[in-house]
């Protein structure tokens, strides 16, 4: 499933789009021949099917209903980067940056602002040694022989080691949490695929185009996934965290539905021209229901259950920015260690500009606590040419995802000697 997830969706449009023009001209003999009720019938049952499956199957993921609790303190044994990792349910940009917060938290680095963020081993590491996943990035990013590393593009091939070293080492801690489902999860992106070669196979007469299809099909199923979940948590926060941006959070919900919607929506106009509106429809809907069903088939155990609906409190807490709110749910008062503390999981909640705003509120009023709250460098190559502790809290994680969303679209360089 991972391997899929990465395949990179640009190439396969353009395939598509340069595959358009020997379609249509073999779409008039398609559209005589093929039997549209067949059509519509292999698709309303493939769609059917998957929607009924997966109808059942996500009442798995049992986290109760009701009032959201506010909760002060995360849950035990779970870190900031397990966190994310429960919501996103990959190794993304989001649960990169929450680790590297949580290290810098702890005292194993510390960490430099700007567009090219730079990480350094901290000169004296605490004793305590931190979670394994946190172990796991902190030895691919900074061995012992590398004291410091930038994340620009010459380490772009570091930081791919890192986001492998953090995703498997996270899949073996939410072992307790979540259960993947990866066969299941291919399973649904090979059927709708198969399926929708067939419909393009009947249409078009052309083994090429259902073959060249039913290939795109599979690919943008594990592309068109991680959208609707992040549109599904953005919508979740919109509606059990008061102290969000409501606006963005339905923006953001609204944008990766979009974007999953966007591609099924051009194939089934383009197959709508030769099978008829209904064929084009359908088919369009099964891309995206089994996008849908990807995405939930990775169910949370019991156990997953209880700790993400406890993680979803402190989301409630650490998003509240009113003072009187905060008094109202029995919050303790904010201090240096539990600000410095609590705001990896701000980022890894979705939080983190509530959670900012709130922080620099609080060194308004006690600028000399800056050095013990803030977890980025504060020196003056950094933080004296960012306009506020506010904005440059959020600069620096932004820019951490940011450099790890390149990698992602980095090609790694073969040298000789296998290195």
């Amino acid at each position: 499933m991972r391997f899929a997830a990465s395949l990179p969706a640009s190439p396969a449009v353009l395939a598509a789009v340069l595959f358009i023009p020997a379609l249509a001209q073999g779409s008039r003999q398609g559209a005589t021949s093929a039997g549209h009720g067949l059509l519509v019938g292999l698709l309303t049952g493939a769609l059917l099917l998957t929607l009924g499956f997966f109808a059942v199957w996500s009442r798995r993921e049992r986290v109760p209903a009701g009032v959201i609790i506010p909760r002060f303190e995360p849950p035990a044994e779970v870190s900031a980067a397990l966190a994310a990792y429960l919501g996103d349910r990959d190794a993304t940009p989001r649960v990169f940056a929450a680790a590297v917060a949580e290290l810098a938290a702890l005292g194993f680095v510390n960490v430099v602002g700007g567009p090219r963020p730079r990480i350094d081993r901290a000169p004296r590491l605490p004793a305590e040694r931190p979670p394994l996943e946190l172990r796991a990035l902190m030895e691919a990013l900074l061995p012992q022989r590398r004291p410091q590393i930038e994340l620009g593009r010459e380490h772009a091939e570091v930081l791919l080691l890192a986001r492998s070293e953090l995703g498997r080492n996270l899949a073996k801690r939410a072992a307790p949490y979540l259960r993947p489902n990866h066969a299941l999860a291919m399973a649904t992106a090979a059927f709708a695929s198969l399926t929708l070669a067939a419909v393009v196979g009947i249409t078009y007469g052309r083994f090429d185009a259902a073959l060249l299809i039913g290939i795109l099909a599979y690919a943008y199923v594990f592309f068109g996934a991680p959208k609707l979940r992040a549109a599904a948590l953005a919508w979740q926060r919109h509606r059990l965290v008061p102290g969000v941006a409501r606006p963005r959070e339905l923006a953001r919900a609204a944008a990766n539905v979009l974007l999953a919607a966007v591609l099924p929506a051009l194939g089934g106009l383009l197959l709508s021209l030769a099978a008829g509106a209904v064929v084009g429809v359908l088919a369009a809907a099964l891309v995206l229901v089994a996008a849908w069903g990807v995405c939930r088939s990775s169910t949370l155990t019991p156990a997953g259950a209880e700790a993400w609906r406890h993680l979803q409190g402190l989301a409630r807490y650490l998003g509240t920015t009113d003072e009187r709110e905060l008094r109202r749910l029995g919050a303790p008062e904010d201090a240096p260690e539990a600000l410095r503390r609590l705001y990896p999981y701000a980022i890894a909640l979705g939080v983190e500009s509530a959670f900012a705003r709130r922080l620099g509120r609080y060194l308004d009023r006690f600028p000399e606590q800056a050095r013990a709250v803030l977890l980025w460098d504060t020196g003056p190559e950094s933080y004296a040419r960012m306009p506020g502790r506010h904005t440059y809290s959020l600069g620096v994680s932004r820019s951490l995802q940011r450099a790890y969303e390149r990698a992602g679209a980095y090609t790694p360089r073969i040298y000789p000697g296998g290195r």
